[in-house]
């Protein structure tokens, strides 16, 4: 089994591959995209950084529902490449969209308030994902907030989409979905504080941590 490095290495080296992987993705992303841009007040932190947002279409619904906020794509250089082509931050919102390179291992791009990452935890384990917290953290300013928008679990014997992805993630990647109690203490860890989590009408969860 490949670790998640190692998978997402893999795409970077098989540029068909990756296209596939992206286009799933992307309409994933847009299917959601107005869900998600309506359930929380990203407008009240007047910037924001899609950190591993791919090709921008997330950040694109969020910037057209909110017409003020400042917008940052931040991924490697051939997902921004790609997002490029795309176009998705171009048109009425291109004024209020930027592009930068990040590695979200080694630094994550300071200047927004709060910072966002979609299905960026789950794909990987414990300690790295503490290890992208940890960046975030730096980065994140006192009267800022970081946004993590994951699968939200359903209680203990009872059925759920999250827990089919959680096997996914263990075969694809080696990481995991996590329940709410999970999240709070590894963002603990981090050096955040985990202030409420607000259901999309989606399989998803926004859950709004601050730091300490």
């Amino acid at each position: 089994m490949l670790s998640g490095m190692d998978s997402f290495a893999y795409l970077a080296q098989n540029p068909e591959l990756a296209r596939i992987f992206d286009n799933a993705m992307t309409s994933f992303s847009n299917l959601i995209g107005p869900t998600v841009a309506a359930a929380y007040d990203f407008c009240a932190w007047e910037s924001l950084t899609d950190i591993g947002g791919g090709n921008g279409i997330l950040l694109s619904h969020i910037l057209k529902t909110h017409k003020t906020l400042h917008g940052v794509l931040a991924d490697v250089p051939h997902v921004l490449d790609r997002a490029r082509e795309r176009g998705f931050l171009s048109g009425e919102i291109a004024p209020r969209a930027s592009l930068q390179q990040c590695n979200f291992f080694e630094a994550i791009p300071s200047g927004s308030r709060a910072y966002l990452m979609k299905s960026v935890i789950h794909d990987w384990n414990d300690d790295q994902a503490l290890q992208i917290l940890r960046n975030c953290r730096k980065v994140v300013p006192e009267n800022g907030a970081l946004l993590l928008l994951e699968m939200g679990l359903s209680e203990p014997n009872q059925p759920s989409l999250g827990k089919a992805v959680d096997l996914y993630m263990l075969v694809l990647t080696g990481g995991l979905e996590r329940t709410v109690d999970e999240y709070r203490d590894l963002l603990g860890r981090a050096g955040f504080r985990l202030n409420r989590v607000l259901p999309t009408s989606t399989d998803f969860v926004i859950l709004e941590s601050l730091p300490v």
